[in-house]
């Protein structure tokens, strides 16, 4: 898709406005009505590729989210097995004590799924955090963390449920239906709700983004990281039989780790026109994430105790300001 754009192919072009139709198209399996608490919406970070961003992207729009609302509650859900959202908010310490009491979403998801037992999946989100401050006040986060047996619960899901003679559209369609029903319940407790996404796409990354209000999909404008974005689209949001579902939300590039080096001004350029071409079925965000080691020092330095001291002025201002702004103007 828009990587024939990249290199300069009229076929790329053509490729970009077929079936865009359906990109915003609602949820066909519908998915439980919006409860009456606080009306939190979704947000899924997600991109096939690994290395451009996206739990960086996470963490800082989650924290930024919490700075600029003080009665707004965050929440950050990780998917990704590296659980490296995790260990950015939550800390070793206290990530370990999480994954040891089983106060992780493969803890709930084997519980539910795989032994069938009743299980609570706010009793997996934690609260008792030590976010940065900011105003006087910490800032409202919480987590919904998960550690490496991720991976090992979801391949066992997959077995388990197989041996119950369920097809691959049926365990899909178990894991939905756990979103849907359970995931979409924290809308109740939060504003915002964030999914970090592991790189590529799992049946529980799929369900994040067909649950999600708004995807966003971390991209580096470079050859290498737009190469998989139409793979990435038809693996999610293009129809196949069997799909009893499509995202609610079309996927908005996020250009990240931005450079001022003629490749990224051209690869960019290149974007923003595809996407402006009428029937794209890709939207993109205007603000975009420069490279900067202070951004990506942010997520590992528990040493700053304010909002401000751990991003400083100058990226919160030109950079995560203006994209949360940005993102709440689409929710």
């Amino acid at each position: 898709m828009l990587l024939a754009v990249v290199a300069g192919g009229e076929a790329g072009l053509a490729r970009i406005t077929n079936g865009a139709a359906g990109a915003e198209g609602t949820n066909a399996a519908g998915a439980s009505a919006r409860p009456t608490g606080r009306g939190g919406k979704f947000i899924a970070v997600a991109n096939m590729k690994g290395g451009v961003g996206k739990t960086t992207t996470v963490v800082s729009l989650a924290e930024t989210l919490a700075a600029d609302d003080a009665d707004a509650r965050v929440l950050v859900v990780d998917l990704d097995p590296q659980a490296s959202a995790s260990v950015c908010i939550a800390g070793d310490a206290l990530l370990w004590q999480l994954i040891t009491g089983n106060r992780t979403l493969e803890a709930f998801l084997e519980a539910k799924l795989i032994h069938q037992k009743k299980a609570e999946i706010r009793d997996s989100v934690c609260g008792d955090l030590d976010p940065p401050s900011h105003g006087g006040r910490p800032l409202n986060l919480s987590l919904l963390p998960c550690g490496p047996e991720l991976r090992i619960v979801e391949r066992e899901l997959i077995y388990e449920l197989t041996n119950r003679d369920l097809s691959m559209n049926a365990i899909d369609g178990k894991i939905w239906q756990l979103f849907s029903k359970d995931v979409q319940s924290l809308a109740d407790d939060y504003d915002f709700i964030l999914f970090d996404c592991a790189p590529g796409i799992s049946p529980v990354t799929e369900a994040a983004i067909c649950l999600a209000d708004l995807v966003v999909v971390p991209t580096i404008p470079d050859y290498l990281s737009v190469y998989g974005l139409d793979a990435f689209h038809g693996s999610i949001w293009a129809s196949r039989s069997g799909r009893t579902r499509k995202p609610k939300s079309a996927p908005h590039i996020l250009l990240t780790r931005t450079q001022q080096i003629n490749h990224h001004h051209s690869i960019r350029r290149q974007v923003i026109e595809a996407t402006q071409r009428p029937g794209s079925p890709y939207r993109l965000l205007t603000t975009s994430v420069p490279q900067s080691a202070g951004l990506t020092g942010a997520l590992v330095d528990a040493g700053e105790t304010t909002y401000t001291r751990k991003y400083a002025p100058k990226i919160i201002d030109e950079t995560l300001m203006p994209l949360v702004r940005e993102i709440k103007g689409l929710l």
